[in-house]
């Protein structure tokens, strides 16, 4: 029986989320990301002034798209079935904690984005999931 493959396009923060949880969730795909850049997570590094805004401390996906004018509808429904404390369940069980700031903002608790991205490179190793960098996708 030859082994399935998936394409994952972009090596972002969603790219590599998707891929890691396709992967953890079907053993029998061979995963790639095709990114074409020479990096992943290049806007994980930047993000919250370096130190990664993960999340938000809103458990009520109700409350939780009051903070989504547009498109508020589509992210109901997606945060029904993965919200936040899913996120924080996520990165807990791979050794990151995550903390709270007064504002509901979410950070790593080393106040680090490089924390969030050597676990999701961690991940990456572990599922054996390729990439391929350098390489754009036209259809």
């Amino acid at each position: 029986m030859s082994q399935s493959e998936l394409a994952v396009i972009g090596g972002g923060a969603a790219g590599v989320f998707a891929a890691i949880t396709a992967s953890e969730m079907n053993k029998d795909i061979s995963v790639t990301i095709y990114e074409a850049s020479s990096h992943l997570l290049e806007k994980v590094k930047i993000s919250g002034g370096g130190r990664c805004n993960v999340t938000h401390f809103c458990f009520d996906p109700n409350e939780l798209v009051k903070n989504y004018p547009r498109g508020f509808k589509e992210l109901k429904s997606a945060f029904s079935r993965f919200q936040p404390e899913d996120t924080i369940k996520w990165f807990q069980a791979r050794g990151v904690e995550l903390k709270a700031e007064q504002d509901g903002r979410m950070f790593p608790a080393t106040d680090s984005s490089q924390t969030i991205i050597d676990c999701y490179l961690q991940e990456l190793r572990k599922q054996n999931i390729s990439i391929k960098y350098n390489t754009r996708i036209k259809s």
